[in-house]
Protein backbone atom coordinates (compact mmCIF):
# COMPACT_ATOMS: atom_id res chain seq x y z
CA UNK A 1 0.00 0.00 0.00
CA UNK A 2 1.25 3.51 -0.84
CA UNK A 3 2.41 5.33 2.29
CA UNK A 4 0.22 8.37 1.47
CA UNK A 5 -2.89 6.21 1.47
CA UNK A 6 -1.82 4.63 4.73
CA UNK A 7 -1.59 8.05 6.34
CA UNK A 8 -4.99 9.09 4.99
CA UNK A 9 -6.48 5.91 6.44
CA UNK A 10 -5.15 6.85 9.87
CA UNK A 11 -6.75 10.31 9.73
CA UNK A 12 -10.01 8.99 8.28
CA UNK A 13 -11.08 7.36 11.57
CA UNK A 14 -12.39 10.51 13.43
CA UNK A 15 -14.45 11.84 10.48
CA UNK A 16 -17.90 11.06 11.92
CA UNK A 17 -17.23 12.83 15.21
CA UNK A 18 -15.54 15.81 13.62
CA UNK A 19 -18.65 16.66 11.57
CA UNK A 20 -21.04 16.99 14.59
CA UNK A 21 -20.53 20.74 15.12
CA UNK A 22 -19.21 23.80 13.38
CA UNK A 23 -16.15 24.15 15.58
CA UNK A 24 -15.17 20.60 14.96
CA UNK A 25 -15.92 21.09 11.26
CA UNK A 26 -13.38 23.90 11.14
CA UNK A 27 -10.90 21.65 12.89
CA UNK A 28 -11.70 18.95 10.35
CA UNK A 29 -10.85 21.34 7.50
CA UNK A 30 -7.52 22.00 9.14
CA UNK A 31 -7.01 18.27 9.49
CA UNK A 32 -7.84 17.74 5.83
CA UNK A 33 -5.38 20.46 4.86
CA UNK A 34 -2.72 18.88 7.06
CA UNK A 35 -3.48 15.42 5.68
CA UNK A 36 -3.23 16.68 2.11
CA UNK A 37 0.07 18.43 2.73
CA UNK A 38 1.55 15.54 4.69
CA UNK A 39 0.39 12.81 2.35
CA UNK A 40 1.53 14.82 -0.67
CA UNK A 41 4.92 15.29 0.93
CA UNK A 42 5.16 11.58 1.66
CA UNK A 43 4.08 10.75 -1.88
CA UNK A 44 6.66 13.12 -3.35
CA UNK A 45 9.28 11.69 -1.02
CA UNK A 46 8.38 8.13 -2.04
CA UNK A 47 8.52 9.02 -5.73
CA UNK A 48 11.84 10.75 -5.24
CA UNK A 49 13.23 7.67 -3.49
CA UNK A 50 12.05 5.44 -6.32
CA UNK A 51 13.85 7.70 -8.79
CA UNK A 52 17.12 7.70 -6.87
CA UNK A 53 19.99 6.68 -9.11
CA UNK A 54 23.31 4.97 -8.58
CA UNK A 55 26.42 6.80 -9.73
CA UNK A 56 29.17 4.56 -11.08
CA UNK A 57 32.65 6.05 -11.45
CA UNK A 58 35.74 4.69 -13.16
CA UNK A 59 38.61 6.30 -11.25
CA UNK A 60 41.27 4.48 -13.23
CA UNK A 61 43.01 5.53 -16.44
CA UNK A 62 41.70 2.46 -18.25
CA UNK A 63 38.55 2.20 -20.33
CA UNK A 64 36.37 -0.63 -19.05
CA UNK A 65 34.14 -2.82 -21.17
CA UNK A 66 31.84 -5.48 -19.73
CA UNK A 67 32.75 -4.26 -16.26
CA UNK A 68 31.03 -6.45 -13.64
CA UNK A 69 28.84 -4.69 -11.08
CA UNK A 70 26.92 -6.19 -8.15
CA UNK A 71 24.25 -4.29 -6.18
CA UNK A 72 22.89 -5.96 -3.07
CA UNK A 73 19.17 -6.17 -2.38
CA UNK A 74 19.60 -3.95 0.69
CA UNK A 75 21.48 -1.28 -1.28
CA UNK A 76 18.70 -1.17 -3.87
CA UNK A 77 16.01 -0.93 -1.21
CA UNK A 78 17.91 1.90 0.49
CA UNK A 79 17.94 3.83 -2.79
CA UNK A 80 14.53 3.07 -4.24
CA UNK A 81 12.34 1.86 -1.41
CA UNK A 82 11.09 -1.68 -1.15
CA UNK A 83 7.47 -1.41 -2.29
CA UNK A 84 7.98 -2.87 -5.76
CA UNK A 85 10.19 -5.64 -4.40
CA UNK A 86 7.57 -6.75 -1.90
CA UNK A 87 5.08 -6.78 -4.77
CA UNK A 88 7.29 -9.25 -6.63
CA UNK A 89 8.82 -6.92 -9.21
CA UNK A 90 12.47 -7.19 -10.21
CA UNK A 91 15.06 -4.40 -10.51
CA UNK A 92 16.42 -3.60 -13.96
CA UNK A 93 19.46 -1.30 -14.38
CA UNK A 94 19.04 1.34 -17.07
CA UNK A 95 21.35 3.99 -18.52
CA UNK A 96 19.27 6.63 -20.28
CA UNK A 97 16.57 4.51 -21.84
CA UNK A 98 18.81 1.50 -22.48
CA UNK A 99 18.60 -1.54 -20.17
CA UNK A 100 21.94 -3.03 -19.19
CA UNK A 101 22.50 -6.79 -19.47
CA UNK A 102 21.53 -8.01 -16.02
CA UNK A 103 20.22 -10.78 -13.80
CA UNK A 104 18.97 -11.17 -10.24
CA UNK A 105 20.62 -13.94 -8.23
CA UNK A 106 19.65 -15.91 -5.14
CA UNK A 107 23.13 -16.40 -3.73
CA UNK A 108 22.23 -17.78 -0.29
CA UNK A 109 19.58 -20.19 -1.62
CA UNK A 110 16.68 -18.93 0.51
CA UNK A 111 14.32 -18.55 -2.45
CA UNK A 112 14.63 -14.75 -2.74
CA UNK A 113 17.11 -12.85 -4.87
CA UNK A 114 20.00 -11.23 -2.98
CA UNK A 115 21.97 -9.46 -5.69
CA UNK A 116 21.51 -7.62 -8.96
CA UNK A 117 24.41 -8.42 -11.29
CA UNK A 118 25.06 -6.49 -14.50
CA UNK A 119 27.82 -5.34 -16.83
CA UNK A 120 28.56 -1.85 -18.06
CA UNK A 121 30.97 -0.08 -20.41
CA UNK A 122 32.58 2.94 -18.79
CA UNK A 123 35.50 5.06 -20.02
CA UNK A 124 38.53 6.11 -18.00
CA UNK A 125 37.61 8.84 -15.52
CA UNK A 126 33.93 8.65 -16.49
CA UNK A 127 30.89 8.63 -14.22
CA UNK A 128 27.61 7.12 -15.34
CA UNK A 129 24.16 7.33 -13.81
CA UNK A 130 22.39 4.00 -13.54
CA UNK A 131 18.68 4.12 -12.79
CA UNK A 132 16.73 1.22 -11.35
CA UNK A 133 13.43 0.42 -13.01
CA UNK A 134 11.07 -2.28 -11.78
CA UNK A 135 9.45 -4.82 -14.06
CA UNK A 136 7.33 -7.90 -13.58
CA UNK A 137 9.28 -11.17 -13.80
CA UNK A 138 7.54 -12.13 -17.04
CA UNK A 139 8.55 -8.82 -18.62
CA UNK A 140 12.23 -8.98 -17.69
CA UNK A 141 14.33 -8.68 -20.87
CA UNK A 142 15.89 -11.86 -22.24
CA UNK A 143 19.54 -10.94 -22.60
CA UNK A 144 21.99 -12.98 -24.64
CA UNK A 145 23.38 -15.89 -22.63
CA UNK A 146 27.09 -15.11 -22.24
CA UNK A 147 28.00 -17.37 -19.30
CA UNK A 148 27.32 -21.03 -18.70
CA UNK A 149 28.04 -23.87 -16.26
CA UNK A 150 27.66 -27.50 -17.28
CA UNK A 151 28.09 -30.51 -15.01
CA UNK A 152 27.04 -33.54 -17.01
CA UNK A 153 26.80 -36.80 -15.07
CA UNK A 154 25.84 -40.25 -16.36
CA UNK A 155 22.48 -41.41 -15.03
CA UNK A 156 19.96 -44.08 -15.92
CA UNK A 157 19.23 -42.45 -19.28
CA UNK A 158 22.72 -41.29 -20.13
CA UNK A 159 24.18 -37.86 -19.44
CA UNK A 160 22.10 -35.34 -17.55
CA UNK A 161 23.00 -31.89 -16.23
CA UNK A 162 23.03 -31.75 -12.43
CA UNK A 163 22.82 -28.75 -10.13
CA UNK A 164 24.05 -30.61 -7.06
CA UNK A 165 26.04 -33.78 -6.45
CA UNK A 166 27.92 -35.24 -3.48
CA UNK A 167 30.58 -37.88 -4.13
CA UNK A 168 32.03 -40.02 -1.29
CA UNK A 169 35.77 -40.57 -1.37
CA UNK A 170 35.41 -44.30 -1.94
CA UNK A 171 33.77 -43.57 -5.31
CA UNK A 172 36.82 -41.63 -6.56
CA UNK A 173 38.85 -41.64 -8.67
CA UNK A 174 36.89 -42.82 -11.69
CA UNK A 175 38.22 -43.79 -15.14
CA UNK A 176 38.06 -41.20 -17.90
CA UNK A 177 34.89 -40.90 -20.00
CA UNK A 178 32.78 -43.15 -17.79
CA UNK A 179 30.84 -41.14 -15.22
CA UNK A 180 31.20 -37.48 -16.19
CA UNK A 181 30.59 -35.65 -19.45
CA UNK A 182 33.80 -33.59 -19.21
CA UNK A 183 35.50 -35.20 -16.20
CA UNK A 184 33.66 -32.71 -13.99
CA UNK A 185 31.97 -29.30 -14.06
CA UNK A 186 32.85 -26.98 -16.94
CA UNK A 187 32.24 -23.26 -17.18
CA UNK A 188 32.52 -20.73 -19.97
CA UNK A 189 31.69 -17.27 -21.18
CA UNK A 190 31.80 -15.68 -24.61
CA UNK A 191 35.63 -15.61 -24.55
CA UNK A 192 37.00 -18.77 -22.94
CA UNK A 193 36.08 -22.01 -21.17
CA UNK A 194 37.44 -24.09 -18.27
CA UNK A 195 36.78 -27.39 -16.53
CA UNK A 196 37.54 -29.00 -13.16
CA UNK A 197 38.58 -32.65 -12.91
CA UNK A 198 36.18 -33.69 -10.18
CA UNK A 199 36.99 -37.30 -11.10
CA UNK A 200 39.56 -37.31 -8.30
CA UNK A 201 42.46 -35.30 -9.76
CA UNK A 202 41.04 -31.80 -9.23
CA UNK A 203 43.32 -30.27 -11.83
CA UNK A 204 41.95 -27.53 -14.08
CA UNK A 205 41.82 -27.55 -17.85
CA UNK A 206 41.26 -24.91 -20.51
CA UNK A 207 39.01 -24.62 -23.56
CA UNK A 208 40.02 -22.14 -26.23
CA UNK A 209 37.05 -20.54 -27.97
CA UNK A 210 36.73 -19.10 -31.46
CA UNK A 211 33.00 -18.32 -31.18
CA UNK A 212 31.14 -16.29 -28.59
CA UNK A 213 28.19 -18.69 -28.36
CA UNK A 214 27.86 -21.11 -25.45
CA UNK A 215 29.25 -24.51 -26.46
CA UNK A 216 29.84 -26.74 -23.46
CA UNK A 217 26.31 -28.07 -23.05
CA UNK A 218 26.87 -30.33 -26.06
CA UNK A 219 30.60 -31.05 -25.80
CA UNK A 220 31.74 -34.57 -24.92
CA UNK A 221 28.41 -36.30 -25.63
CA UNK A 222 28.08 -39.23 -28.04
CA UNK A 223 25.04 -40.01 -30.18
CA UNK A 224 24.07 -42.47 -27.44
CA UNK A 225 24.15 -39.65 -24.85
CA UNK A 226 27.27 -41.01 -23.19
CA UNK A 227 30.69 -39.43 -22.52
CA UNK A 228 33.06 -39.24 -25.47
CA UNK A 229 36.33 -37.44 -26.08
CA UNK A 230 35.40 -35.22 -29.02
CA UNK A 231 36.96 -31.95 -27.85
CA UNK A 232 40.68 -32.57 -28.38
CA UNK A 233 40.26 -31.69 -32.06
CA UNK A 234 39.30 -28.36 -33.56
CA UNK A 235 35.54 -27.81 -33.70
CA UNK A 236 33.62 -24.76 -34.98
CA UNK A 237 33.50 -23.27 -31.46
CA UNK A 238 37.10 -24.16 -30.43
CA UNK A 239 38.66 -27.06 -28.51
CA UNK A 240 40.51 -28.28 -25.42
CA UNK A 241 43.91 -26.64 -25.89
CA UNK A 242 45.83 -27.44 -22.69
CA UNK A 243 47.89 -30.51 -21.81
CA UNK A 244 47.41 -31.02 -18.05
CA UNK A 245 48.72 -34.51 -17.29
CA UNK A 246 49.53 -34.86 -13.58
CA UNK A 247 50.04 -31.13 -13.08
CA UNK A 248 47.55 -28.91 -11.26
CA UNK A 249 46.58 -27.39 -14.60
CA UNK A 250 45.65 -23.72 -14.66
CA UNK A 251 44.59 -22.55 -11.20
CA UNK A 252 44.40 -25.96 -9.51
CA UNK A 253 44.93 -26.30 -5.76
CA UNK A 254 47.43 -28.10 -3.55
CA UNK A 255 49.00 -27.60 -0.14
CA UNK A 256 52.56 -27.73 1.17
CA UNK A 257 53.37 -30.17 3.97
CA UNK A 258 56.90 -30.99 5.12
CA UNK A 259 58.15 -28.96 2.14
CA UNK A 260 56.30 -31.24 -0.28
CA UNK A 261 53.28 -30.33 -2.43
CA UNK A 262 50.18 -32.43 -1.78
CA UNK A 263 47.35 -32.58 -4.29
CA UNK A 264 43.76 -31.78 -3.42
CA UNK A 265 42.62 -35.24 -4.48
CA UNK A 266 44.57 -38.06 -6.12
CA UNK A 267 45.84 -39.21 -9.47
CA UNK A 268 43.76 -41.61 -11.52
CA UNK A 269 46.06 -44.51 -10.65
CA UNK A 270 45.25 -44.19 -6.92
CA UNK A 271 42.90 -46.62 -5.20
CA UNK A 272 40.81 -44.01 -3.36
CA UNK A 273 40.58 -40.25 -3.03
CA UNK A 274 42.12 -38.44 -0.08
CA UNK A 275 38.95 -36.32 0.20
CA UNK A 276 36.15 -37.78 2.32
CA UNK A 277 33.31 -36.03 0.49
CA UNK A 278 33.27 -33.80 -2.59
CA UNK A 279 30.08 -31.75 -3.02
CA UNK A 280 29.17 -29.67 -6.06
CA UNK A 281 26.51 -26.95 -6.01
CA UNK A 282 25.37 -24.67 -8.84
CA UNK A 283 24.60 -21.31 -7.22
CA UNK A 284 23.47 -19.26 -10.20
CA UNK A 285 23.68 -19.22 -13.98
CA UNK A 286 22.71 -16.30 -16.16
CA UNK A 287 23.47 -14.01 -19.09
CA UNK A 288 26.22 -12.03 -17.32
CA UNK A 289 27.37 -14.18 -14.38
CA UNK A 290 27.54 -17.82 -13.36
CA UNK A 291 28.66 -19.14 -9.97
CA UNK A 292 29.19 -22.61 -8.53
CA UNK A 293 30.94 -24.08 -5.51
CA UNK A 294 32.76 -27.30 -4.66
CA UNK A 295 33.12 -28.26 -1.01
CA UNK A 296 35.87 -30.68 -0.02
CA UNK A 297 35.26 -32.27 3.36
CA UNK A 298 37.94 -34.17 5.28
CA UNK A 299 40.85 -33.68 2.91
CA UNK A 300 43.36 -36.06 4.48
CA UNK A 301 46.96 -35.27 3.56
CA UNK A 302 48.51 -37.83 5.87
CA UNK A 303 49.69 -35.12 8.24
CA UNK A 304 46.51 -33.08 8.66
CA UNK A 305 42.83 -32.93 7.80
CA UNK A 306 41.30 -29.94 6.02
CA UNK A 307 37.95 -28.66 4.84
CA UNK A 308 38.04 -26.46 1.78
CA UNK A 309 35.27 -24.42 0.14
CA UNK A 310 35.96 -23.33 -3.44
CA UNK A 311 33.65 -20.88 -5.23
CA UNK A 312 34.09 -20.12 -8.94
CA UNK A 313 32.61 -17.01 -10.57
CA UNK A 314 32.77 -16.26 -14.29
CA UNK A 315 31.51 -13.03 -15.88
CA UNK A 316 30.62 -12.24 -19.47
CA UNK A 317 33.24 -10.59 -21.65
CA UNK A 318 36.29 -11.61 -19.61
CA UNK A 319 39.26 -13.86 -20.33
CA UNK A 320 39.29 -14.94 -16.70
CA UNK A 321 37.33 -16.29 -13.77
CA UNK A 322 37.53 -15.60 -10.05
CA UNK A 323 38.32 -18.31 -7.53
CA UNK A 324 37.46 -17.86 -3.83
CA UNK A 325 38.92 -20.32 -1.34
CA UNK A 326 38.11 -20.80 2.33
CA UNK A 327 40.28 -23.28 4.22
CA UNK A 328 39.83 -24.66 7.73
CA UNK A 329 42.31 -26.70 9.74
CA UNK A 330 43.78 -26.94 13.22
CA UNK A 331 47.08 -25.43 12.07
CA UNK A 332 48.08 -21.89 13.00
CA UNK A 333 49.10 -21.27 9.39
CA UNK A 334 48.88 -23.20 6.14
CA UNK A 335 50.70 -22.81 2.85
CA UNK A 336 48.47 -23.17 -0.18
CA UNK A 337 49.88 -23.93 -3.64
CA UNK A 338 48.12 -22.62 -6.76
CA UNK A 339 49.32 -24.21 -9.98
CA UNK A 340 50.11 -23.01 -13.47
CA UNK A 341 50.92 -25.94 -15.74
CA UNK A 342 54.46 -26.08 -17.13
CA UNK A 343 54.45 -28.66 -19.92
CA UNK A 344 54.80 -27.01 -23.35
CA UNK A 345 56.70 -23.97 -22.13
CA UNK A 346 60.29 -23.02 -22.91
CA UNK A 347 60.09 -19.40 -21.78
CA UNK A 348 60.66 -18.19 -18.23
CA UNK A 349 57.58 -17.26 -16.19
CA UNK A 350 56.97 -13.62 -15.28
CA UNK A 351 56.11 -12.26 -11.83
CA UNK A 352 54.46 -8.83 -11.83
CA UNK A 353 54.91 -7.49 -8.34
CA UNK A 354 54.90 -3.76 -7.59
CA UNK A 355 55.24 -2.35 -4.10
CA UNK A 356 52.47 0.21 -4.61
CA UNK A 357 49.88 -2.31 -5.80
CA UNK A 358 47.99 -4.66 -3.45
CA UNK A 359 47.78 -7.23 -6.25
CA UNK A 360 50.45 -9.19 -8.08
CA UNK A 361 50.41 -11.54 -11.05
CA UNK A 362 52.26 -14.61 -12.25
CA UNK A 363 52.06 -15.69 -15.88
CA UNK A 364 53.60 -17.70 -18.70
CA UNK A 365 53.51 -17.14 -22.45
CA UNK A 366 54.63 -19.54 -25.16
CA UNK A 367 53.34 -22.04 -27.70
CA UNK A 368 52.09 -24.07 -24.76
CA UNK A 369 49.03 -25.69 -26.31
CA UNK A 370 48.87 -29.29 -27.57
CA UNK A 371 51.73 -30.09 -29.97
CA UNK A 372 53.18 -26.58 -29.40
CA UNK A 373 50.79 -25.37 -32.08
CA UNK A 374 49.46 -22.01 -30.83
CA UNK A 375 50.54 -19.22 -28.55
CA UNK A 376 48.83 -19.15 -25.20
CA UNK A 377 49.21 -16.83 -22.24
CA UNK A 378 48.16 -18.14 -18.82
CA UNK A 379 48.35 -16.57 -15.40
CA UNK A 380 46.89 -15.82 -12.01
CA UNK A 381 46.28 -12.49 -10.25
CA UNK A 382 46.36 -12.53 -6.47
CA UNK A 383 46.75 -10.42 -3.29
CA UNK A 384 50.40 -9.58 -2.66
CA UNK A 385 50.04 -9.75 1.12
CA UNK A 386 49.62 -13.54 1.13
CA UNK A 387 52.25 -14.34 -1.49
CA UNK A 388 55.47 -16.10 -0.53
CA UNK A 389 57.14 -17.17 -3.77
CA UNK A 390 56.83 -19.68 -6.56
CA UNK A 391 58.59 -22.99 -7.05
CA UNK A 392 58.53 -25.80 -9.59
CA UNK A 393 57.10 -29.27 -9.15
CA UNK A 394 59.24 -32.14 -10.49
CA UNK A 395 58.85 -33.24 -14.10
CA UNK A 396 57.90 -36.75 -13.03
CA UNK A 397 57.06 -38.73 -9.94
CA UNK A 398 54.07 -39.97 -7.93
CA UNK A 399 52.71 -36.57 -6.88
CA UNK A 400 52.09 -33.20 -8.52
CA UNK A 401 54.30 -32.75 -11.60
CA UNK A 402 55.12 -30.17 -14.29
CA UNK A 403 53.62 -27.19 -12.47
CA UNK A 404 54.70 -23.79 -11.32
CA UNK A 405 53.46 -23.69 -7.73
CA UNK A 406 52.60 -20.26 -6.38
CA UNK A 407 52.76 -20.37 -2.58
CA UNK A 408 50.46 -18.43 -0.25
CA UNK A 409 50.58 -18.32 3.53
CA UNK A 410 47.11 -18.32 5.07
CA UNK A 411 46.46 -17.48 8.72
CA UNK A 412 43.42 -16.54 10.82
CA UNK A 413 40.40 -16.82 8.51
CA UNK A 414 42.49 -18.64 5.87
CA UNK A 415 40.78 -17.31 2.77
CA UNK A 416 42.23 -16.47 -0.63
CA UNK A 417 40.73 -14.92 -3.75
CA UNK A 418 42.52 -14.97 -7.08
CA UNK A 419 41.73 -14.57 -10.77
CA UNK A 420 42.73 -17.12 -13.41
CA UNK A 421 43.51 -15.68 -16.86
CA UNK A 422 43.95 -17.30 -20.27
CA UNK A 423 44.50 -15.71 -23.69
CA UNK A 424 44.68 -17.91 -26.80
CA UNK A 425 45.84 -16.51 -30.12
CA UNK A 426 42.84 -17.94 -32.01
CA UNK A 427 40.49 -16.11 -29.65
CA UNK A 428 42.37 -12.85 -30.22
CA UNK A 429 45.41 -12.77 -32.50
CA UNK A 430 47.08 -10.18 -30.26
CA UNK A 431 47.64 -12.87 -27.64
CA UNK A 432 50.37 -14.31 -29.90
CA UNK A 433 52.54 -11.33 -28.91
CA UNK A 434 54.34 -11.79 -25.57
CA UNK A 435 54.56 -8.03 -24.98
CA UNK A 436 50.85 -7.63 -25.62
CA UNK A 437 50.04 -10.36 -23.12
CA UNK A 438 52.27 -8.69 -20.55
CA UNK A 439 50.45 -5.37 -21.00
CA UNK A 440 47.14 -7.25 -20.88
CA UNK A 441 48.06 -8.81 -17.53
CA UNK A 442 49.27 -5.46 -16.18
CA UNK A 443 45.98 -3.86 -17.18
CA UNK A 444 43.96 -6.66 -15.60
CA UNK A 445 45.86 -6.14 -12.35
CA UNK A 446 45.08 -2.43 -12.45
CA UNK A 447 41.40 -3.00 -13.14
CA UNK A 448 40.93 -5.53 -10.36
CA UNK A 449 42.83 -3.38 -7.85
CA UNK A 450 40.81 -0.27 -8.79
CA UNK A 451 37.16 -1.37 -8.97
CA UNK A 452 34.34 0.87 -10.13
CA UNK A 453 32.96 2.92 -7.25
CA UNK A 454 29.22 2.85 -6.66
CA UNK A 455 27.35 5.63 -4.87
Amino acid sequence: MDRSYMLMAVFWLPLENLLTNKFMTMRFKKYITSVFILSSAVLISACTAMQEDFTLTNNSEIDRSNEPIVLSRDAIIDKTGGIQITEGQLPLPVVGDQPLPAQVDDIDGDGEWDELAFTINIAAGESKTVSIEYVNPGDYPEFTQRTNVRFGVVGDNGIEALKTLSIPGEELPVPLFTRFQMDGPAWENDKVGFRQYIDGRNGRDLYGKTLSTMALDTVGISDENMPVDDYHVMLPWGRDILAVGNSLGLGGIGIIENNNPVRLGVRLDAEQSNVGMTSYNLITEGPVRSVFSIHYEDWDTGENSYNLENTVTIWAGSYSYRNDISLSSTNVADTLAIGVVNIHNDEQPVLLNKDDNPLSAFYTHDKQTYDDEWYLGMGIIFPSMHYLSYTEAPESGPGITTSYLNLFELVDQKSLSYHVVAGWELSDERFADAEYFRSFMEEEVQKISSPITVE
